[in-house]
């Protein structure tokens, strides 16, 4: 840069530092960014009720109130809680980011590594009529029918490790002379 561009340059920086207004410089500002990360309120409020009976136990340090024939249990500090049915009052406060991040982690879950037994390898019809046929005669454990073009494979189970893999097909073994257990991403057990 030659010797007068520079002292523009400088002159103008200068010259921004004195006359740049302070909000824009200001952290501690009313209108800064990061304010609103630590703001108290909550943007969402959910409610759920639960039923508990009128006459379940009900632990010390709480104190119980009636508002239109429904009891409501205020639970002030209890260290166990006892298992209870009827109808009470839970309020979840919770910031809709926080809301978007739970419902995203539900909505993308990822597949788990585990193996099932392959029962079937062929055509469309036949994987089908094996398919239904397993169905009628296990009604346990649930039946998988998957596309390699042009075959289809019919397995069966989602089992987490080789020895759980290993226990099915010697049962499945009597009925499938041909099972044989194969590596695969398998649904996640319902909890």
């Amino acid at each position: 840069m030659n010797k007068p561009v520079r002292i523009v340059f400088n002159v103008t920086f200068i010259a921004f530092c004195f006359l740049a207004n302070p909000s824009f410089s200001d952290a501690q500002g009313d209108g800064s960014w990061w304010k609103n990360i630590f703001r108290s309120e909550c943007d969402t409020t959910q409610v759920a009720y639960e039923n508990i009976a009128p006459d379940s136990s009900i632990a010390m340090n709480e104190s119980v109130y009636k508002q239109n024939d429904t009891t409501y249990v205020l639970i002030e500090d209890m260290p166990v809680l006892e298992k209870r049915s009827g109808l009470g009052l839970v309020q979840m406060h919770m910031d809709t980011s926080i809301m978007r991040i739970n419902f995203n982690a539900l909505a993308e879950v990822k597949p788990l590594k585990g193996y099932r037994v392959q029962i079937h390898f062929g055509g469309l019809e036949s994987a089908r009529a094996v398919r239904a046929k397993c169905r009628l005669q296990i009604s346990d454990i649930k039946v998988y029918m998957e596309s390699i073009a042009p075959n289809y494979i019919v397995s069966v189970g989602n089992y987490r490790d080789r020895w759980e893999a290993e226990f099915a097909l010697g049962k499945l073994k009597k009925r499938y002379p041909n099972a044989v257990i194969v590596p695969t991403e398998i649904e996640l057990p319902t909890l």
